[in-house]
């Protein structure tokens, strides 16, 4: 049996390395040059490791390599892994397919939200969209779900269980749930595309949920204020506690919304020699709001969301209200692969509109008023009553003052 592990990717990494790298030095300085080089020892020192690793498997593994798709998938996931950078990751073509629809068209499924009450052991819907799937099957907001499939819920596989209610395969997925002492089951089918904004009145108060930072975003978040205003918002809190799903190019364009025309910019993106990457250069023209505003933040508030309440505070004056954010203030950008997966990888710094002195990178954004909720668990914002919601509940009355 032969048990040699092919090495087939890292022989083209290092040949397309080398390559590359002599291009280079054909048009820069010395002191470049001397660089390259070195950086040509570090990589055949982990080649070199890599080849040491195929040697012993070779002549000790017991079995052979069942699926050569699955070892290189293996060795680009451990290759970002090793970056150290949780922002960075390897995708499978799957999850680059799923990610991309995701980013460009927002979260598709049967149209709930959903989360898990630990102190009373039950799964339930928290949130059911208007005109989906899910509303015409008849689930609603409290409904109590048992079971997916046939699979019994528990606190340990319903994260697992709640990723059958999102997708774009148009197929149907069985929800069994309790109402009321009654148990029911319905199919309800997949597609339904989700909104990334919630909004609705408290008093005189519009508050608005946003789950991420998408292309559809934008504009989602512009007929909702509008939607508000008419029907009697004197003031805004914008909730992105738990956020951080989208891009830094999206949350600009929601930023735009919002704040004035300024003659800087809303943010820019710096690569690692200071200069700005690829024209990122964000700027706000278009409309604004104004009435008070307060943001809702807490520690999963993280990438696009804290740019978004960061520029905020600095341009509209918001009130931060909350916990400190999570400090993930860089961007992302996707590169494909011959594969058909893709890299998702930091390539800047973020600067915000106040600049360098803003920067939020590791910091994470101090709020204006600290609050830290009653329950202690940011996990089960959703399950929370707007009376228990002691930060809601705060921002609510300070516009009001």
């Amino acid at each position: 049996m032969n048990k040699k592990v092919s090495l087939g990717i890292c022989i083209s990494l290092i040949v397309m390395s080398i390559a590359a790298t002599f291009s280079i030095t054909m048009v820069v300085s010395k002191n470049i040059y001397n660089k390259i080089i070195g950086n040509i020892s570090q990589r055949s020192q982990m080649y070199a490791s890599v080849d040491e690793i195929n040697q012993i498997i070779s002549n000790n593994f017991y079995g052979s390599v069942q699926d050569s798709n699955l070892l290189s998938a293996s060795l680009s996931e451990g290759y970002i892994n090793g970056l150290g950078d949780s922002a960075s990751r390897y995708m499978t073509s799957e999850e680059y397919s799923e990610y991309t629809l995701r980013l460009e068209g927002g979260v598709t499924g049967i149209g709930i939200e959903t989360a898990y009450d630990y102190q009373n052991n039950e799964f339930i819907i928290t949130h059911v969209y208007e005109g989906s799937p899910a509303e015409t099957a008849g689930l609603k907001s409290g409904d109590v779900i048992t079971a997916v499939g046939n699979v019994t819920v528990n606190r340990n596989n319903y994260r697992t269980l709640s990723e059958s209610f999102y997708g774009n395969i148009l197929s149907s997925v069985a929800v069994e749930y309790e109402r009321d002492g009654e148990t029911k089951t319905v199919e309800p089918l997949l597609g339904f595309s989700m909104p990334s904004v919630i909004g609705r009145l408290e008093g005189d108060v519009g508050y608005i949920r946003i789950n991420g930072f998408y292309k559809n975003t934008a504009n989602e978040f512009k007929s909702e204020i509008e939607k508000l205003t008419e029907n009697g918002a004197e003031s805004f809190v914008f909730d992105v506690r738990n956020t951080s799903d989208g891009s830094i190019d999206y949350a600009a364009k929601v930023i735009d919304v919002i704040v004035p025309a300024i003659s800087g910019n809303i943010a820019v993106a710096k690569d690692k020699n200071g200069e700005v990457y690829k024209d990122k250069i964000y700027t706000a023209e278009s409309s604004s709001v104004n009435k008070p505003i307060a943001v809702l933040i807490n520690g999963a508030t993280a990438g696009p969301a804290e740019l978004f309440a960061c520029d905020l505070r600095d341009i509209s004056q918001a009130i931060l209200i909350g916990t400190k954010t999570a400090g993930v203030g860089t961007m992302q950008e996707l590169f494909t692969l011959e594969s058909g997966g893709a890299i998702l990888l930091t390539v800047a710094l973020v600067e915000p509109k106040n600049g360098a002195d803003a920067v939020y990178d590791g910091k994470g954004i101090e709020p204006s008023v600290n609050v830290t909720l009653i329950s202690g668990d940011d996990a089960n914002i959703a399950l929370l009553t707007a009376e228990q919601d002691n930060q809601l509940t705060t921002a609510i009355n300070m516009l009001a003052q």
